[in-house]
């Protein structure tokens, strides 16, 4: 779907447009089809080889440049329902007085460009471009901050549950999501400093605070996920230590009970024989075997408790 937006002043808000303009527009289009790209390219003579990039699901962050246009592509995040963080390329396109963010899925919504601080219009396509940018990694951080909430539930679930096999699924989409979050904010970090260096940009000195700031927040989220990642496997660690300790204390109490099952049937076994035994004749023997195992069955158990075996 293609929508276009106009701002032709600081003071006023983006304005979606029923009929696209030659010149001071944004073009946003998401979730687009082939003929549709195929039309954007003959409408605005786009890089065909360039734009049909975007097709590729796993097309990584980039800048190129064709003539007076330049082309970034960036990676846009977005929670799935099995709790994986996917991303989608989507492709910039900074040309004097027009704008294009071309996305094959959701790209980024126009409300986190009209809430952005930063004035800017439709025709200054630069800044326009680091909006962009700094909505893509605001989404990145939005999704780190679920990442670790549900870092802090599971380590909280260690001191009060048993640990289940779907905890250790749970961990590996977790340390799939922090894998992503760091190739994709690593990527977007390279084409960051790019632009700050393009000669087509030509950007001014508060263009440049703007991409040095952006940077300065790709940095402190790939501290975050470095550091998210080591807490989840101390957690997973502490999670296999305790399964392993619960699996000996079980085995460890199981084994004692097998003895204590065991140590009455020895002597039974023993006054089962088909010969002469004593006292087999006297009528106390029955109670005093029976009392003797007991007897017998209670030191051992408690033989065992006092060595810590059973606690």
């Amino acid at each position: 779907m293609l929508a276009y937006y106009a701002k032709r002043s600081l003071g006023e808000e983006f304005e979606q447009l029923r009929r696209p303009i030659s010149s001071g527009m944004w073009v946003n289009g998401t979730s687009l089809s082939d003929a549709e790209l195929d039309e954007l390219i003959k409408t605005y003579s786009l890089e065909p080889n360039i734009v049909r990039d975007i097709r590729d699901r796993q097309e990584l962050p980039r800048v190129e440049a064709k003539g007076d246009d330049l082309y970034i592509f960036l990676r846009v995040p977005r929670l799935a329902k099995s709790g994986h963080v996917v991303s989608s390329p989507l492709l910039c396109v900074v040309r004097p007085g027009l704008f294009f963010s071309l996305s094959l899925s959701e790209g980024i919504a126009p409300d986190s460009i009209h809430q952005s601080s930063l004035p800017v219009t439709a025709t200054n396509t630069t800044d326009l471009l680091l909006i962009v940018v700094a909505a893509c990694v605001s989404a990145y951080q939005e999704l780190l901050k679920h990442t670790e909430r549900s870092i802090n539930d599971t380590g909280a679930r260690l001191r009060t549950h048993e640990v289940t096999n779907s905890d250790f699924i749970h961990f590996v989409v977790v340390e799939d999501n922090l894998t992503s979050y760091h190739m994709n904010l690593g990527g977007i970090q390279t084409v960051v400093q790019r632009l700050a260096s393009d000669p087509h940009l030509r950007l001014k000195k508060k263009s440049l605070e703007g991409l040095d700031d952006i940077e300065l927040q790709i940095n402190q989220l790939l501290v975050a996920v470095q550091s998210y990642s080591g807490r989840v496997e101390s957690i997973r660690n502490a999670y296999s230590t305790i399964a392993n300790n619960t699996l000996n204390r079980r085995i460890k109490t199981l084994t004692i009970l097998t003895v204590l099952i065991t140590l009455p049937n020895v002597v039974y076994g023993m006054y089962g024989m088909n010969v002469g035994l004593p006292f087999a004749d006297e009528p106390w023997a029955y109670a005093a075997i029976v009392g003797f195992s007991l007897a017998f069955v209670t030191i051992f158990y408690l033989v065992a408790r006092k060595m810590g075996f059973l606690r």
